[in-house]
């Protein structure tokens, strides 16, 4: 059976710049700072495994994030009510 390939991500700048702000912010809650990594490193084409690998979590969650992220984005929800 052929393996499905990871969803595309394409972020705009503005979606970058607050996916960075997050990570970055000082006051952000580690499980939100982790989900914008996750998308951070999906669009910049990392497949699951090594984005599983390189963040220390499951398949699962990144497969996760990334179709939450897309199902979210084509609602216009604000980037930060997406995490």
């Amino acid at each position: 059976m052929p393996r499905l390939s990871a969803a595309i991500i394409d972020l705009s700048d503005s979606e970058q710049s607050e996916l960075d702000r997050i990570i970055h912010g000082k006051r952000t809650e580690q499980q939100i700072a982790l989900r914008a990594k996750i998308i951070v490193k999906a669009s910049e084409g990392v497949t699951h495994e090594e984005l599983a690998r390189a963040l220390a979590v499951s398949h699962e969650m990144s497969r996760v994030w990334r179709r939450r992220w897309l199902e979210l984005r084509a609602l216009e929800i604000p980037v930060e009510e997406r995490l």
